[in-house]
């Protein structure tokens, strides 16, 4: 069923679901088959190793079978102190251009796996959610959902701005300009 903002307007409107204002959603691949290595860059790339959610597989430069590989979407919560991110740019290989962002967690300059950093509750997996006529009531299930907006969106008052005009919460989600997320 097609969207329509008009008829779920008051439900979003008057959802009770939190939100993530201008957060990036990141991601990293994962192979249950991979065997820990912290010397083999295939498990580097899986375990310690983010992109931005958004970012083209060409730009990351790995092997084409980790396009196959599950692709896990976290959001980054408070960092804990001593945990930095750093990045780079990734450099063309595997016959690929490069460019993208690469992201990892460190600590007293060593990098730590992302297993570790969710243990530190430094990020949340999450899963994109469409909004259906049968799926309603997550609207109003602030333990397990929350709406993620892209930048840009501010609130003045309780109503959303966005390009300097007040718009509601159901035409940003027809626009695509904001997500509900449900944690793992």
């Amino acid at each position: 069923m097609k969207f329509d903002s008009e008829k779920f307007d008051w439900l979003i409107n008057e959802s009770i679901l939190t939100f993530n204002l201008g957060a990036d959603l990141l991601m990293h691949y994962h192979n249950p088959d991979a065997l820990e290595d912290k010397h083999d860059p295939s498990w580097q790339n899986q375990a310690v190793y983010f992109w931005y959610e958004k970012e083209p597989f060409e730009r990351k430069s790995l092997p084409d079978e980790f396009d196959s590989f599950e692709k896990q979407v976290f959001t980054i919560n408070q960092i804990p102190e001593g945990i930095k991110i750093k990045s780079g740019e990734a450099m063309p290989w595997f016959g690929k251009p490069g460019g993208g962002t690469k992201l990892f967690f460190s600590y007293l300059d060593n990098p730590i796996t992302l297993e570790e950093a969710y243990k530190l509750n430094a990020i949340s997996y999450v899963e994109k959610v469409a909004l259906t006529i049968d799926n309603l009531g997550i609207l109003q299930d602030r333990d397990n959902y929350r709406f993620i907006t892209e930048k840009g969106i501010t609130f003045d008052g309780s109503l959303p701005v966005f390009e300097g005009k007040k718009v509601s919460l159901s035409e940003l989600y027809a626009a695509g300009k904001i997500s509900i997320l449900k944690l793992k």
